[in-house]
């Protein structure tokens, strides 16, 4: 079932999911904000220390402590890149009130505890304070530096930043460790407002009913706010390609290699990029797909190598590991079965395979409130929102010669390999 629009005025969007399979409620406030490398760190930090703290609940025990007076409601919040948009995420998710002793309304109040922490931030002066400042740097700069260590999220990561090179989408979606370290309580104040200024905001509720004075409450706590400059989420840039391929190699002491290739490819919304969704699938994205039977399995030259596409950029991804000997035999090999895909030479099972799994994966949405509003979230900047669902309908209609077509439009754009370095003395 698709999201019913209960409200839609200047940039706000109230958005409603119905259904009874659910004993919780979730409420997520999505706030889209562009993607600029001046203030992507601040968007990932802002959201950490956002949901720690707030003038209502000044410390994380005493917002514990009201988190478990509501049955243990859950409050999460995130950032992650959506087309030409930093998405900030806040997410609440409580039990139906019908589950509660004594008649508590703990929608209402867990729903009244967001909206405190997003509304009402504590700061003084106009600025964060220090201590929680300080805190929540430390801890963004500890993942930053996870991530780098994890050699297939950098190898990933440095594949689209080349790729994207003059596209902020190529941006980090933490931001880098000088600038997050250099952001002041004022920095951060600054982004909270324009965040409430100027950020499209979609906010989904996820249940059996509508919970009662949500969309009075947004609109008193928005009309603190001058909202006539709301960013346009439907403006997207596709990858532009290039006249000669890029290669790009880097040195660690890993003692496994990474490759990843980057494709342009025929991008836009599900209107008219789904053929991509089904030709990606077959390329790469599962063990009945080419790459992992062909040049994984026959082959043995990559531990593990798939495919992903982001379509509304116009991009799709190969994620490989392998010996540093194998990396060129695997890029060819690669190229290899893209040509095959090109000619039509997949299989009626292969063809099958991917429809199926693409239908049971779109099926399993469904199951979780979690993963309806991932999934909304990320369609929001297109201009039809389709449930998983009618997706699902789309797909049955997409032929082998849709899928021929769309890989006929894949061109190799930028090559990414993460090495090991040379020993001494070998």
């Amino acid at each position: 079932m698709p999201l019913k629009n209960l409200y839609s005025v200047n940039g706000t969007e109230i958005l409603f999911l119905p259904g009874d399979s659910f004993t919780t409620t979730l409420v997520s406030f999505n706030f889209y904000m562009p993607l600029n490398k001046e203030t992507i760190s601040q968007y990932a930090l802002l959201p950490e220390i956002m949901v720690t703290c707030s003038k209502d609940y000044p410390d994380y025990l005493k917002l514990n402590y009201k988190l478990s007076s509501l049955y243990g409601a859950d409050v999460v919040a995130s950032s992650s890149k959506v087309g030409n948009c930093i998405c900030i995420k806040f997410t609440v998710s409580s039990i139906n009130d019908k589950y509660a002793f004594d008649g508590q309304k703990v929608t209402k109040e867990s729903i009244d505890l967001l909206l405190s922490l997003i509304f009402c931030p504590k700061t003084e002066n106009n600025a964060f304070l220090s201590e929680d400042l300080k805190r929540e740097k430390r801890k963004l700069i500890d993942r930053i530096k996870g991530e780098v260590n994890e050699k297939r999220t950098f190898a990933r990561n440095r594949l689209t930043s080349e790729m994207f090179e003059d596209d902020p989408f190529g941006l980090y979606k933490l931001g880098d460790i000088q600038t997050v370290s250099d952001l002041s309580g004022e920095d951060l104040f600054e982004a909270w407002n324009n965040m409430l200024s100027c950020g499209y905001l979609k906010i989904h509720v996820i249940g059996e009913e509508m919970p009662e004075g949500l969309k009075e409450g947004i609109i008193k706590e928005l009309s603190a706010f001058n909202r006539e400059n709301v960013t346009d989420i439907y403006e997207v840039t596709s990858l532009k390609e290039r006249s000669e391929v890029k290669e790009v190699t880097d040195y660690f002491d890993v003692a496994q290699g990474k490759l990843v290739m980057g494709f342009s490819c025929p991008g836009g919304d599900d209107d008219s990029s789904l053929d991509v969704m089904l030709m990606n699938d077959i390329f790469g994205g599962g063990p009945y797909a080419r790459l992992f039977t062909n040049v994984r399995e026959k082959m043995s030259l990559c531990y593990y190598c798939s495919s992903q596409a982001v379509r509304n950029k116009g991009f799709m991804m190969v994620d490989s590991g392998v010996e540093k000997e194998n990396a060129e035999k695997a890029k060819e090999a690669i190229l290899g079965q893209l040509e095959i895909m090109k000619k039509g030479e997949f299989s009626d099972f292969e063809f099958s395979s991917a429809v199926k799994s693409i239908k049971d994966s779109l099926r399993s949405y469904k199951d979780s409130q979690n993963g309806l509003d991932v999934w909304y979230t990320l369609k929001a900047i297109n201009k039809n929102v389709y449930s998983p669902e009618e997706i699902s309908e789309k797909i049955e209609k997409i032929t082998r010669q849709d899928v021929i077509d769309a890989a006929n439009r894949v061109k190799l754009n930028t090559v990414y390999m993460l090495l090991p370095k040379e020993k001494e003395g070998v």
